[in-house]
């Protein structure tokens, strides 16, 4: 049997949904499924937060190996980075 494929949401389209349906458990009076939406929707914020370090963690250590290594290899290294200077 061949497996399905899981849709996959973006995190703005996951807490919209996670928003809808914890309206509707409050509107049901259902407590332990708006607290468990509420938790998820932690959850998914906490992934997007972690996610944006990440890649922002990657790209400024790419930068940081790009000028090392320019700055290792060029004779007049001081040209690289005029604001470490002043």
């Amino acid at each position: 049997m061949p497996k399905k494929k899981i849709a996959s949401y973006s995190f703005t389209e996951s807490l919209d949904m996670l928003n809808k349906l914890q309206k509707m458990a409050i509107e049901e009076g259902n407590i332990n499924l708006a607290l468990k939406a509420e938790e998820l929707k932690c959850k998914i914020a906490s992934m997007q937060a972690e996610e944006k370090n990440n890649s922002t963690e990657n790209l400024t250590k790419i930068l940081v190996d790009f000028i090392n290594d320019e700055q290792h290899n060029s004779e007049n290294s001081e040209d690289i980075c005029p604001a470490d200077q002043d």
